[in-house]
């Protein structure tokens, strides 16, 4: 009897290991609706960094002016996303990221609104990144007292949006409502206060002659603003021609740190001293620096890479987490000069304003 009690356990011990082994392996094997973001690479701007060619050169190359020497890191910041529409994320790997601080699990449709696909997303965060580097030369040189102008173009339009069939890639854009637009940031701005629903009428160049026509906003499923459809690409007219070497970032949220390693090359002395600063933020070439996605996986990436200060964008304290690195300096700041200060405080032994600017519990 013992040892047909002891069988009988022995199977109920095996069965339970095998549904489990089975449960396990379903949710290995079956796709969930999730992404998981997390810290991504960082990248000292004022460092090298390895070219298509294979040879390495600087992160940020400025033509037929004096370059000053640099010291310390300043550190541009990135997230990674695992998980798109066309290689899904299983059940099972969501939960080391469920209980990491530095990792968020969200909807995919969060990265990768429906009706844009994977293409259109890098596509577009390659436009936006080409654009931020744009934008933060010139914030920089117009910081330095150096006057750039500014023209908007059309870089891509996505099928079934409000500028299909309206805008073509290569249309300069003039005017919203029938007064120029001075940059992108006020297109933007137009575009938002109008809202879905709303219209817009803009002019444009199309092939050397001039056009208008009638936009209506719309906020892409599981997007949060108003859109055109359009990726608008920036060109400016720069006093020196500006290289940045990067290739597999995108995005808008470098702006801020290309600005400032512009500023720290291009000006003599060191801002930084020997301190690692790491920023993220968007910067209109006005130098107003705006808010980002990912701002808690920066920090812990900030935080990785030894910074010194942390840089964010003033409109991302509603995003600070309560559960932040121990011991990282944060400075939130609204635009350029506000970042220079606080790096340059920093390097001189004293505290830049910190997370009080938010106004939350520490």
């Amino acid at each position: 009897m013992d040892h047909e009690l002891m069988e009988r356990r022995r199977l109920r011990v095996l069965l339970v290991l095998a549904l489990f082994a089975c449960a396990v392996l379903l949710a290995a094997l079956i796709p969930s609706p999730f992404a998981i973001e997390r810290p991504g690479p960082v990248v000292d701007t004022l460092g090298e960094v390895q070219l298509e060619d294979g040879s390495t050169g600087p992160v940020i190359a400025v033509e037929d002016t004096e370059l000053f020497e640099t010291e310390g890191e300043l550190n541009l910041l990135t997230v990674s996303i695992l998980g798109d529409p066309e290689h899904p994320q299983s059940w099972l790997s969501l939960l080391p990221a469920i209980f990491d601080p530095a990792q968020r699990v969200a909807p995919v449709t969060e990265f990768y609104p429906e009706g844009v696909t994977l293409e259109q997303r890098q596509d577009q965060n390659a436009a936006y990144m080409d654009s931020s580097q744009q934008q933060a030369a010139a914030a920089a040189f117009r910081w330095l007292g150096e006057p750039v102008d500014v023209e908007l173009s059309v870089a891509g339009v996505i099928p079934d949006g409000p500028s299909d069939g309206v805008l073509e890639e290569g249309d300069v854009l003039l005017t919203v409502d029938g007064e120029p637009i001075a940059d992108f940031g006020e297109l933007r701005s137009r575009i938002g206060a109008a809202g879905e629903g709303g219209r817009i009428a803009v002019g444009f160049e199309h092939d050397g002659d001039r056009r208008e026509a009638t936009l209506e906003p719309r906020v892409p499923q599981g997007g949060g603003e108003p859109l055109i459809g359009a990726t608008i690409a920036s060109q400016y007219d720069l006093p020196h021609e500006v290289d940045i070497s990067l290739t597999e970032i995108g995005g808008p949220s470098a702006g801020l740190a290309f600005a400032m390693g512009l500023v720290e090359k291009l000006t003599p002395g060191s801002m930084l001293g020997d301190l690692t600063v790491s920023a993220t933020g968007t910067i209109t070439d006005e130098g107003e620096v705006g808010a980002i996605g990912g701002l808690t996986q920066k920090m812990w990436a900030a935080d990785r890479a030894e910074s010194d200060l942390f840089l964010m964008p003033l409109g991302n304290c509603d995003d600070l987490p309560r559960q932040r690195p121990d011991g990282l300096r944060i400075a939130p700041v609204a635009n350029l000069g506000e970042a220079v200060a606080a790096v340059e405080a920093a390097a001189a032994g004293k505290e830049p304003a910190g997370v009080e600017r938010c106004d939350i519990d520490g």
